[in-house]
């Protein structure tokens, strides 16, 4: 079997390394981790080091350190090859489908010092997941951020989870002590940060950079798939015709709020967020061009009631297929469970009063 061992080198971090073998280490500052050596299990809390620039380990003690081949190999007890094996049929199990690096652009990388040891192996497992190349735009900074956070479990979100939106815990800048929210547009490129905060006397609850125009982009746009026009077949009498059941046969649920998104995408579902309760004429066409049949999910209050009057008029000015359903008084959208969501999926539920 083909190892590509560069490419291992390139893409995987000892913070994945860590994540995988659910080891919690503490952050001594942004590039290092120390903590009880995992390799002998000691009880020196300063003999193992991780390195995050050089991407090393190192064992004070006597196991030594090295690279990410050098860990497995230590941990696994394994010669090299084996532990290379080992490392691609985590990180890699759909290779065929990945895409070579592309270092044209930093690349995002998380601090993952703090994942829990029973992390649940679901949809969103890191590891179950190909990589995705994201970049920042001019002028965007790199964040390190924390995807184990209280406040992140409080709203359900596994650290797996926090990872595959690259989102997390920021310690430092104007996200400092907020939940930071990578927005992406359609070119995987990271345009700004939504800052969540995570205290009741925080204010404002969200905060965007300054000149940043949250009316031209629609949060999670990127994982939504373009419908392809079906070409009429020349010379035959009669061409296929696309039926809106053809063309928009997965719907997409349109909300309002960063979390409702995630909560929907965890579900199974597809879902874009408005990070608001007004849609503009930019966020319209990014629909428009997808062609898909959209779900329209306000949150069950009076601003979402009157979004949703404003937002159906829109839509139906620009022709984009569409449902409404409306929550009961005090509900969102994150609050419902699957099975529910099932039902709106499938055209099985009417709308609640």
């Amino acid at each position: 079997m083909y190892l590509d061992i560069q490419r291992m080198k390139a893409e995987i971090t000892m913070e994945h390394i860590l994540g995988h073998y659910g080891i919690r280490l503490r952050a001594v500052n942004s590039h290092r981790l120390h903590g009880c050596c995992p390799i002998h299990h000691g009880d020196n809390a300063n003999a193992f080091h991780v390195d995050l620039k050089r991407n090393l380990f190192h064992c004070f003690t006597h196991c030594g350190g090295g690279s990410i081949f050098d860990f497995v190999m230590k941990m696994e007890q394994l010669d090299f090859y084996p532990a290379a094996r080992k490392i691609w049929d985590i990180f890699y199990p759909y290779a065929q489908h990945l895409q070579p690096v592309q270092p044209a652009q930093p690349r995002i990388n998380f601090l993952f010092c703090t994942n829990s040891n029973n992390t649940p192996r679901s949809l969103f497992d890191l590891h179950t997941l190909p990589k995705e190349n994201l970049f920042t735009r001019p002028g965007v900074p790199i964040l390190k951020l924390q995807p184990n956070h209280p406040y992140l479990r409080k709203r359900n979100i596994s650290p797996a989870l926090a990872m595959f939106f690259h989102m997390g815990y920021c310690r430092y800048g104007m996200m400092k002590n907020r939940i930071a929210i990578p927005i992406i547009d359609r070119e995987q490129h990271i345009v700004a940060y939504a800052g969540r905060a995570t205290q009741e006397d925080q204010s404002p609850r969200y905060l965007f950079p300054k000149n940043f125009k949250k009316s031209q982009h629609l949060f999670n746009i990127q994982r939504i798939q373009r419908i392809q026009r079906i070409q009429p077949i020349r010379n035959t009498p009669n061409p296929p015709i696309q039926t809106r059941d053809q063309q928009c046969n997965k719907p997409v649920f349109l909300v309002e709020g960063f979390f409702a998104c995630i909560h929907i995408v965890k579900a199974g579902f597809e879902s874009v967020s408005l990070m608001g309760t007004t849609v503009s004429s930019y966020q319209l066409d990014m629909m428009k061009q997808t062609r898909r049949f959209y779900l329209l999910m306000m949150d069950g209050d009076e601003a979402g009631r009157k979004a949703t009057t404003i937002i159906e008029q829109k839509l139906t000015l620009f022709q984009i297929p569409f449902r409404t359903i409306n929550l009961m008084e005090g509900k969102q959208p994150d609050e419902l469970d699957y099975n529910y969501l099932k039902r709106i999926a499938e055209n099985k539920l009417e709308n609640e009063t």
